[in-house]
């Protein structure tokens, strides 16, 4: 069965500029219909979700690591994970500044949001809009 996407009340004033739906794993087999991950990309954010299963989407949440020091949060009661955005790099630094992310699973539904110029504050705001 498919999932039916959650969309943001709260965007931070930002518009809805692409979606992406990944139709093939990273194999590049492709994937049913149920299992499909849809990219929504807010130029500010991006927001991320999948049907993944209870396990793996508890797995994906909480214990994959998305950067470092990662706190724990409450989105609409789920645990979630979240990671402050990286320290300014050196000049010439190929890797860049990693990115502020918010990570939860609400049953089956793996959840992800990462900026890489808003606070966490805000992209808790988004992720708990989801639910308004």
């Amino acid at each position: 069965m498919a999932f039916r996407p959650l969309e943001p009340a709260h965007t931070a004033g930002l518009g809805l500029q692409s979606i992406q739906i990944h139709v093939r794993d990273h194999r590049l087999r492709e994937l049913p219909i149920e299992e499909r991950t849809l990219e929504a990309h807010y130029g500010g954010f991006v927001l991320s979700q999948s049907r993944r299963g209870p396990n793996e989407a508890r797995h994906l949440a909480l214990d994959v690591s998305y950067g470092r020091a990662p706190r724990e949060a409450q989105i609409a009661g789920c645990t979630a994970r979240v990671y402050e955005r990286g320290p300014e790099p050196p000049p010439g630094d190929i890797d860049g500044r990693s990115p502020a992310v918010v990570t939860w699973h609400d049953a089956d539904m793996f959840y992800f949001i990462a900026s890489g110029e808003m606070t966490t504050d805000d992209l808790i705001r988004i992720a708990t809009s989801l639910y308004d």
